[in-house]
């Protein structure tokens, strides 16, 4: 792990409670290879042959396509990196990772001032803003259609700024964001929901798994990235309620 290519809620670290999981045998930091993945992740952006080559030469996996495991090289590669993401493999695995997660949410303090009941809204903004183009933002429709009066509405968000005239749309009871909770108690959130609606983000993913193991009902937008409809049954699990994505 490494704090260098860390995209979590800033100032947080979601690898702070993986310790303790039975699972995982060694972890260690080290941020100089964060640091070459970060280098390599805004190079590969030029998708330049000098770039593959100087990966292949240093024995280094980068998946080019996010949601299919990559082919191993022969030889074990000194470092394997890039975005994944693949419903498909959790659910083979599930009754390991649901466990495990339970027991770090329970070490988890609770957000300040949360209900007892409740339900969430995620919004994905950040980097979405200039990436819109390929991911999509969910705008207003996507989220108002599932509201119920009859619950405390939670929005958390990763960038108050750039969700403000969303969070104003929706007229929540409580905002959580980086600077009033960790990413850790979002997910925690998600997962307590009585009713949770997704962003296109994998921090949304994972709180709607859990949140869809408790029986709860997550709602998923459809597909899940904007340009992604061909590769949408690979981000879907199959416990969420799938819905028309409604796109900026």
């Amino acid at each position: 792990m490494d704090s260098s290519h860390a995209n979590g809620f800033k100032g947080d670290d979601l690898y702070s409670h993986l310790e303790g999981c039975g699972h995982i045998e060694v972890v260690v930091r080290k941020d100089l290879a964060g640091l070459l993945i970060k280098t390599l992740d805004k190079a590969s952006t030029l998708n330049a042959p000098l770039i593959y080559k100087l990966e292949e030469k240093l024995n280094l996996l980068r998946t080019r396509d996010s949601y299919l495991i990559p082919k191993l090289a022969l030889a074990t590669p000194r470092l394997v990196t890039g975005f994944f993401i693949n419903s498909r493999n959790v659910e083979e695995v599930e009754n390991a990772i649901y466990p495990e997660l339970q027991k770090i949410l329970s070490q988890i303090e609770n957000a300040k001032n949360l209900p007892e009941k409740f339900q969430y809204i995620h919004i994905r903004r950040g980097d979405y803003v200039t990436n819109d183009f390929a991911y999509g933002l969910l705008g207003t429709d996507h989220y108002t259609r599932f509201i119920s009066k009859d619950l405390p509405l939670i929005v958390g968000t990763d960038d108050v700024s750039s969700a403000a005239s969303l969070i104003e749309d929706l007229k929540p009871d409580l905002v959580f964001s980086s600077k009033n909770s960790t990413a850790w108690q979002a997910i925690k959130m998600m997962a307590m929901a009585d009713s949770l609606v997704l962003a296109n983000s994998t921090l949304s993913w994972w709180g709607g798994f859990l949140a869809s193991n408790r029986g709860k009902i997550v709602y998923s937008p459809s597909p899940f990235y904007k340009d992604d409809f061909k590769n949408d049954e690979l981000l879907q699990y199959k416990k969420f309620t799938k819905v028309n994505s409604e796109f900026l």
